[in-house]
């Protein structure tokens, strides 16, 4: 019995140094790498103050993270380097006890035992359970969302070398990480995007590729805040917005009447070819280039995109009602097709006399919208436009819809002080007046109504009796947050999140709609607003 306890014994011993001893591959190293890089930088007390110049120790680590073989001398590499740092402090007032808003947190990857030995795992979550309180030198926030990233840009480094390349993927993959609100809801898990983009990154072997390689990586935030500043400034537009109508490629908005009409273009043309390659298969294999909230919306921006060029002209095959015609088709410059002027007399004005109707794109300020709501008189619904991009006037407007205060959204922001873990922040409060309007309001919204539009409906929605009416928005709610790139690239994404009061999110999804209308290929060609027609139809009833 005793030789028999003894070979399994050293049966055990023998296993366990095999599984120590296992390769790690190039890539699996780097995301490891990747992840030990972010979490030091925002939660080691003695890093997180700036005492050491993070990159220089990236550059530091990376040839001996390359050196390592496996899990212990890997471990090895990183115990070493967290020792360099000091003593880590004991902190009294790290507790985790509070109420967070927690979907986006997970540090169970510190306790991995494929990668990392016990006394790393040990180490890692000494550094968590005594994280930096203070300040912190590489991010700052003002109430709502980060307010500077202080990082060298290194101007000019346009294509780096792999080393910088990696290093720019790091810095951006950790300020994802710990800082974007949104992260739970990608369609691709956070950490396996670090492995697919690591290979990537360091295969790319031209300027052309490394920029579809970033807007890659931006896009899978699935974010239609989210853009990086790499577009060609020389690019040229055609005439029309191209939308996703029937599951089609429409021509669905007309930016400039008399180019529209010089290259024969005309709502509800079916795009079927660009250049004689079919038009949908283009849009498919640039799909993952495009930043969207949702399906649709990202249709849209990629039917664009594809659109757009440097070239004077293209070639566009389209169906027009069961006609196939062959067109060539002129790009301008933006300046010369935005000739549309928009004018405050066009904010107002009476459908019928129970009926009026508020563009929000004319809508210059709050001194208008007083304005407006003094001038109604007879009318008993409210018809409110939001497929565009409004002012801020959402408390004014909320004044003169509400005859009560109303509680109609809730915010959450990042915490330096416990990364990647967000706090509840604001629950947002209409205004109200006792004269507010007491008759019927209907919202109208689509995919155009993206942002502030959103929120304002958010608001809104709050309206003592009130109809959102139309189709799915840009699923894109909260502050802007723009920062810089590695290269001297200006990038974004939202900086906090927003939700309604009973937790229901906007962000993918959009706002709520209690009436769904799609638009058809049937109506653009006849020149009619569906969406409005439904409403007015409402507002009869």
């Amino acid at each position: 019995m005793k030789r028999i306890m003894l070979l399994l014994v050293l049966l055990f011993f023998a296993l366990s140094k095999s599984v120590g001893q296992e390769k790690i591959t190039e890539n699996q190293k780097l995301a490891t790498f990747c992840k030990i890089y972010g979490f030091l930088k925002y939660y080691h007390p003695n890093v997180a103050k700036g005492d050491f110049n993070w990159d220089k120790e990236f550059f530091k680590i990376l040839p001996k993270v390359m050196e390592s073989s496996d899990k212990e001398s890997l471990s090895k590499v990183y115990l070493n380097w967290i020792d360099d740092f000091g003593e880590i402090e004991k902190c009294k007032a790290c507790s985790s006890d509070k109420e967070y808003f927690d979907k986006n947190f997970d540090l169970s990857w510190t306790q991995d035992s494929i990668y990392f030995n016990k006394s790393l795992n040990r180490k890692l979550k000494q550094v968590e359970e005594n994280r930096n309180l203070g300040e912190n030198h590489y991010v700052s926030l003002d109430e709502i969302k980060i307010n500077g990233i202080n990082e060298p840009v290194y101007e000019g480094s346009q294509f780096p070398n792999e080393e910088y390349r990696l290093l720019g993927l790091f810095r951006y993959w950790n300020i994802i990480e710990y800082f974007f609100p949104y992260k739970y809801l990608t369609d691709q898990d956070w950490d396996s995007v670090i492995l697919e983009m690591i290979p990537k990154m360091r295969a790319v072997n031209n300027e052309s590729d490394y920029h579809l390689l970033l807007r890659e990586l931006v896009a899978k935030l699935d974010d239609t805040h989210a853009w990086i500043s790499i577009q060609d400034t020389s690019n040229k537009f055609p005439p029309v917005i191209v939308s996703q109508i029937e599951g089609r490629p429409v021509v669905s908005e007309i930016v400039n009447d008399s180019l529209a009409r010089l290259n024969n273009l005309e709502l509800g043309d079916i795009i079927l070819k660009l250049n004689d390659k079919n038009f949908q298969s283009l849009a498919n294999d640039s799909l993952k280039y495009v930043a969207g909230s949702n399906p649709n919306i990202k249709s849209r921006y990629t039917y664009n995109d594809i659109l757009t060029g440097p070239e004077d002209s293209l070639k566009l095959t389209v169906d027009r009602g069961g006609q196939i015609i062959d067109l060539n088709i002129k790009r301008y410059d933006y300046k010369v097709l935005n000739t549309k002027k928009s004018s405050s007399q066009d904010a107002y004005k009476s459908l019928s006399e129970s009926i009026g109707y508020i563009d929000m794109e004319n809508v210059k300020d709050g001194k208008q919208v007083i304005k407006i709501f003094k001038s109604i008189k007879s009318e008993n619904t409210l018809i409110i436009d939001l497929r565009n991009y409004p002012a801020m006037v959402h408390l004014v407007m909320s004044k003169y819809l509400n005859s009560e205060e109303r509680h109609f959204a809730s915010t959450y922001s990042p915490l330096i002080q416990y990364p990647s873990r967000f706090k509840y922040s604001y629950h947002l409060m209409t205004l109200a007046s006792k004269k507010a309007f007491s008759g019927k309001v209907i919202l109208l919204v689509n995919e155009k109504s993206l942002s502030r539009s959103e929120f304002l409906a958010m608001i809104l929605q709050t309206a003592d009796n009130v109809i959102t009416l139309g189709s799915q928005t840009a699923g894109s709610d909260g502050t802007v947050l723009v920062f810089d790139y590695l290269g001297g690239y200006k990038t974004a994404f939202t900086g906090n999140g927003i939700q309604y009061p009973d937790g229901t999110r906007t962000q993918r999804s959009g706002v709520k709609i209690d009436v769904e209308v799609q638009p058809t290929i049937n109506g653009l060609r006849a020149g009619r607003d569906e969406i409005l027609e439904k409403a007015i139809e409402i507002a009869q009833d």
